[in-house]
């Protein structure tokens, strides 16, 4: 059984230039968009430092970075009660001249740090999906670094990565994404229209 996950949008990357900078914080809404501008403080990339595109489920469309994950290849959603890896997803690149910490969360879900499906991290955001029939399914996104930990966190709470600064030895990140999908039991009908995904989600680049 899938459930379409639709299109998130990712926010982040504003238009500073190349000098230093004290944080980035951006949203976007709709369907996760990244701003994929190679100028600005904080920029993305849907493929490696040698053009190799990294997944079906990220695109840069006029700018933005678009990551959709309801129609890959035959697929027309993610497995109910599974977890879904995306590894690479897209790149982060720090233009900027001060290192950063990067953190992803999202103002539609809840940084959940006792998760229950993705039990094996230590921040994921988490929501709620309900089917046509009011019935609710749990959803938790991780969003990781390149060693696999994650990277969930508003600058405050959870946990970030640290990228130097332009120049320095790695002022890159590939970030990925596991989805982890309650078990539905009987009750949930994913047949019927579903409610309650994220389109939002907000990367913070915050200044060491």
């Amino acid at each position: 059984m899938l459930v379409g996950l639709g299109t998130i949008v990712a926010g982040g990357g504003a238009a500073l230039g190349t000098g230093a900078f004290s944080s980035v914080e951006a949203d976007r809404t709709v369907s996760v968009a990244v701003a994929g501008d190679a100028s600005s403080a904080l920029a993305f990339d849907t493929s490696d430092s040698n053009g190799n595109q990294y997944s079906d489920a990220s695109s840069i469309t006029n700018g933005t970075l678009e990551l959709a994950f309801d129609s890959l290849g035959n697929s027309s959603g993610i497995n109910l009660g599974a977890k879904t890896t995306f590894s690479p997803l897209f790149r982060t690149i720090n233009n900027g001249s001060n290192n950063v910490n990067l953190s992803i969360y999202s103002s539609e879900g809840t940084i959940q740090t006792s998760p229950t499906i993705l039990d094996s991290y230590n921040a994921v955001i988490e929501n709620t999906i309900n089917d046509g029939n009011g019935n609710s399914l749990t959803i938790e996104y991780a969003f990781t670094d390149e060693n696999d930990n994650s990277i969930v966190g508003d600058g405050t709470n959870g946990s970030s990565v640290s990228l130097d600064a332009t120049g320095g030895s790695d002022p890159n990140e590939e970030v990925s994404l596991v989805i982890g999908v309650a078990d539905p039991g009987s009750s949930f009908d994913p047949s019927t229209t579903i409610s309650g995904y994220l389109s939002e989600v907000t990367i913070v680049a915050s200044s060491v």
